[in-house]
């Protein structure tokens, strides 16, 4: 697996983002004939389809395979650890965009599309002005953060059978419980857990631009189109500069710049963060959650 190459929700509020999309974040928005709005940040197709629907709900997400990887490969690890795949169909592909795509639901709900050949045009992407640039390519969308019923559950999945690392994992406080950090390339997390709620759901979305200035631009137009949000301030986990501000669709969309990749993935050691001190506790060797550690251990 080497990134999350799209992202799909439901929502009735859809078409909003054909206006505060390019406005204030940049990107590039626009509609398809059954009304499902798409909306990009750079040369590929699309990172975000929003479907029309009567509820906010996340749908599915579509994760790149690496070039070492086969999809047959893929179904067939899938398969063996009890989960039954299905061979996207043609029509499936090119609603998606891509060559080819299997797909199965996780122990939540969720759809996961692992795919190929997601159509990309190289400088395709304008945007809405010069400073919206994005860190996409290899390191996919940017990341997401998934609130889940279960955390020990979601990260038995996400670790022991996506085969992603814990970077970092944080604790956010009597009230907000825990954030964990996974990877499955140098950005520090493709996924970030919190448990909470009845039933899964899509907390926020995070996408990194290029420059300090695009970070500073938007959030003056957030702060006057938008009414919700965070101000703008440093992440403990990955260093990011950001903000994040609630959109009509039912998630959060956090905005930011500066992050530190993991560049030596063999040697990093993951931190379990006190966000009130912002101090890092490094695990001891046995504790650390690896991909090849099927059941890991939250630690509290």
């Amino acid at each position: 697996m080497r990134s999350i190459g799209y992202i799909g929700v439901r929502s009735a509020s859809g078409e909003d983002w054909l206006g505060f999309g390019p406005r204030v974040f940049g990107f590039e928005a626009y509609r398809l004939p059954d009304g499902t709005v798409r909306v990009r940040w750079c040369d590929r197709s699309h990172r975000l389809a929003i479907h029309p629907g009567d509820s906010d709900r996340l749908l599915y997400l579509g994760w790149e395979i690496g070039a070492e990887e086969s999809l047959e490969g893929v179904a067939a690890h899938l398969t063996a650890a009890g989960f039954e795949v299905t061979e996207g169909s043609a029509r499936l592909a090119a609603e998606r965009s891509v060559e080819r795509l299997v797909f199965f639901d996780d122990p939540f709900g969720l759809r996961h599309e692992f795919f190929v050949g997601q159509e990309e045009t190289a400088g395709s992407y304008q945007g809405w002005r010069p400073t919206s640039r994005t860190v996409t390519g290899a390191l996919g969308l940017g990341f997401v953060v998934l609130r889940l019923p279960d955390l020990q559950r979601g990260l038995d999945f996400y670790a022991g059978v996506m085969g992603m690392k814990v970077s970092d994992a944080i604790n956010l406080g009597a009230h907000l419980g825990e954030m964990w950090f996974l990877r499955c390339n140098p950005r520090h997390h493709s996924i970030a857990l919190l448990e909470g709620g009845d039933d899964l759901r899509l907390e926020h979305l995070m996408i990194e631009v290029t420059t300090l200035e695009e970070v500073e631009i938007a959030w003056d137009l957030a702060r006057r189109e938008m009414d919700a949000f965070v101000s703008p301030g440093r992440r403990l986990s990955d260093n990011m500069f950001l903000f994040r501000v609630h959109t009509s669709t039912g998630f959060n969309v956090c905005y930011g710049w500066g992050a530190t990749p993991v560049d030596d993935d063999e040697s990093w050691i993951p931190r379990y963060i006190d966000s009130s001190t912002g101090a890092g506790i490094v695990y001891s060797a046995a504790a650390v959650v690896t991909a090849g550690d099927p059941s890991p251990e939250v630690k509290h």
